[in-house]
């Protein structure tokens, strides 16, 4: 169990050092996406709103 918690560490911490952008730099790349309701949505058009972007890139199964 202690060596699966040890790997499992150092998993998240490879992961988090090639992350593409580091906490509070500015994104100059305008993504945009349509969400589950058919809804446009861009990252600059949130943020222009003053909304917080925050990016999980997983899956539920």
């Amino acid at each position: 169990m202690k060596k699966l918690l040890v790997l499992f560490f150092i998993l998240i911490l490879s992961v988090s050092a090639f992350a593409v952008w580091e906490v509070g730099s500015v994104v100059t790349d305008d993504y945009d996406w349509t969400d589950l309701n058919g809804e446009y949505h861009s990252i600059h058009e949130l943020t222009a709103a003053g909304t917080v972007v925050y990016i999980f890139w997983g899956g539920t199964g």
